[in-house]
Order: C-alpha cells, then structure tokens, then sequence
C-alpha cells in the first residue's frame, strides 16, 4: 500500500477507479488531480490491483504525476478486505470526500463513506452493457445513486438518463469532459504511425479510437471499411486501441480479404503523434457518455465522423464542425465517408470550426472551476 498519512490541512480526496487503463476517463481524472493537487486539495488515487497484478497504467501514470498511491489489494471482484483497506486509509489520512468512477468503486466507495461518514461523490461516464451481467451491474449502479450526495454526469445526454433514476437535480452536476489544450501540438508533417506500418503519405488513414468491445462497434467499422475498399485502393483503416473483441474483429478482416488495408495497431500512449498522421476519424459507438477521442481528434483538426449517441451532439453539430449519422446504420456511414473521399478540403474546414469549439466550450479551466466548487461545497 504505497500510502503515507497525510498531515497537512488540505481537502483531502480520495479518488478510487477500477480501471488499469489511462483510457479517456483515466486521463481526465489524472488531469483533474493533478491541476487541483496543492495548497487547497490533496488527492490519494485509490486502485484496484486483484491477485497477483503488481501494477497497471493508470497506476504507473498517477505515480508519475507524483500524485499519492493506494493501490488495493484483492482476491476476489468482492473481497470484504478491500472495504476495510479503503476505511483504513479514510481513518489514516483524515479523508473528506471519497470520489468513485464505476461499479465496483461505487459500491466499495459508497458503503466505507457512509460507515465512516463522509460526503461521497459519483462521475457518470457513461454505461456499457454487453451482457447479461452488464445490464445487472448498470441496473444495480443506478439504484445505488440515489445514496450519493452527489452525482456528476459528463454530458446533458448522460444527466438526462440519471434522472430517470430519480436524482434530483439538486444532486445532480453536469460536468463536461474537457482536454488540456497545452498537451496537444499540432505537426501534420509527424509520420511516424506511417512509417511503421508502410503506409505512403498519399494514402488516406482512417482511424477507429478506442477499446476493442462491442459497444464500440468496431465491426460496423470493419463492414464500412469492405465496402470503401471495393472502389478504392489508396485507403487504409486502422484501430488503435485493445480488447475482448480483437479476434473477431481480426477474424472478420481474415475472411473478407482486407487484411493488407486493415491494421490492429493496438494500444498506444502517443495519441498527439496519432492524431497528427491520421486523416479521419470514425467513431462508430452505439453508446457514450462525452466522448475524448473526439474532444482530441477535433482539438487536433482531424475530422470526425460520429454515430449520435450520448454527449457526441453536444460536440458536433453535424455538417457544421464534424457529421453525425444514425448508431448501426452502415449505409448512411459509407455515404459520409465517400464524400469525404470526394472533397477531403471541406471536411479538414469542418475539422478546423471543431477546434474552435473544443477551444471555446471544453477548457480543462473550465472543469477545474466546476469540480473545485463542488468539492467546496462538501468540505
């Protein structure tokens, strides 16, 4: 348990995510900490380590940012070992306010605060249900929000859906994601991604962000990339990203022969480069919360191609800073892309009003000031 009782007189938060990954939430939640961790607030980034795992990204990057580590330890998804390591910590560093991200962080997080007494505040990301068991633990993790004293939701679409659990919206906080503009450099000539995997500067690179599950829709991707290549040949399609998908998806590519216009590229952590050297992205979802792979792309005048759902709405406004087409329907997909084969110039003008809007509505400053004032209303 890398953790040393804290003895200054800051606002001291314990952040606890059951994720290994410095995903679009894991970065969010590091820059958050980050830019709060001072005078004011103190930040013990709690994470979950089950069995023998010794470390994880999103562990190795907050120890990187020197933000101060619990990582906890556990031999089971519900290990009772796990409540008493958080309410010794809570004792220990004289916690707060206990901040959780997801299912398991919500139910360890929510039970120790109440024993312990502690205000307890929740970030929506948005729900992920591919499964018998994903649609229990989302039925479950809406029940339980009515314990919290607070709720955060990363976009009105998502708030919408909290409210059908019966939050109030005097517990409820709209806190868009947002990016840390001085992190993202602009260099279009960047090549790297291209020289690794043969690709020429002529060719056009379509990009598929994300993990590798079938909420993000990888396979209609994959359906629209066969289609694309039956009438052209100086495109390539690429997925960045890892998950329980890539067989399929990887079995697909093998037996509609688009193996040498297809790459798995898999996870990588210099997405800037990436974003430099691509020259559309897709997300092809059919669920999110306020999704960063589009915040970035557009921050990065790639242009985007979006199914509508969750927040992406309140991103692009379709044919004005990026365009939307209808989740699953692969037709109307296939018709956006062709026309950005036809006439790339418009899209990159589109590209460049989305900077502008991510510039303008989705400033890291602007969700320090939010979350500072939340957690100054529970201190």
């Amino acid at each position: 348990m890398d953790i040393n009782p804290t003895k200054n007189k800051s606002v001291v938060i314990l952040d606890l995510r059951d994720s290994p990954w410095v995903d679009g939430p894991g970065r969010t939640i590091l820059d958050c900490a980050s830019s709060l961790e001072g005078k004011k607030y103190h930040f013990i980034i709690g994470t979950f380590s089950g069995g023998e795992q010794k470390t994880n990204s999103y562990s190795d990057e907050a120890k990187r940012r020197k933000l101060q580590l619990f990582k906890i330890r556990e031999n089971s998804a519900f290990d009772i070992n796990v409540g008493r390591q958080i309410i010794k910590v809570i004792k220990e560093n004289n916690v707060n306010i206990i901040h959780t991200h997801d299912f398991r962080s919500n139910i360890f997080g929510l039970i120790c605060g109440k024993l312990c007494r502690k205000p307890v505040i929740t970030t929506v990301h948005g729900w992920i249900a591919n499964d018998v068991k994903g649609k229990l633990y989302i039925l479950i993790d809406k029940l339980l929000l009515r314990f919290f004293d607070n709720v955060i939701s990363v976009s009105n679409k998502t708030a919408e859906l909290i409210k059908k659990s019966y939050i109030s919206d005097k517990k409820l906080t709209v806190i868009n994601n947002a990016l840390k503009v001085e992190n993202y450099k602009l260099d279009k000539d960047f090549c790297e991604i291209r020289t690794e995997f043969g690709i020429d500067k002529e060719e056009i690179l379509i990009a598929n962000i994300g993990r590798l599950s079938p909420e993000k829709g990888q396979l209609d991707f994959l359906r629209l990339a066969k289609k694309i290549l039956e009438f052209n040949d100086d495109v390539k399609f690429i997925l960045i990203g890892i998950g329980p998908d890539q067989n399929i998806l990887e079995s697909y590519v093998e037996k509609n022969n688009i193996k040498e216009s297809v790459i798995f590229a898999g996870f990588r952590n210099n997405m800037n480069d990436i974003y430099n050297e691509i020259d559309l992205v897709i997300q092809s979802s059919y669920t999110e919360g306020m999704p960063n792979v589009i915040l970035e792309a557009l921050l990065m005048e790639t242009p985007v191609i979006a199914s509508d759902v969750g927040g992406t709405s309140e991103i692009i406004k379709d044919k004005v800073n990026g365009v939307l087409f209808e989740k699953g329907r692969i037709d109307q997909l296939v018709i956006e892309v062709n026309r950005y084969l036809k006439n790339t110039e418009h899209f990159k003008i589109l590209a460049k009003e989305g900077r502008k809007n991510i510039l303008q509505n989705f400033s890291h400053s602007k969700r320090i000031k939010q979350l500072d004032q939340l957690y100054d209303k529970y201190s």
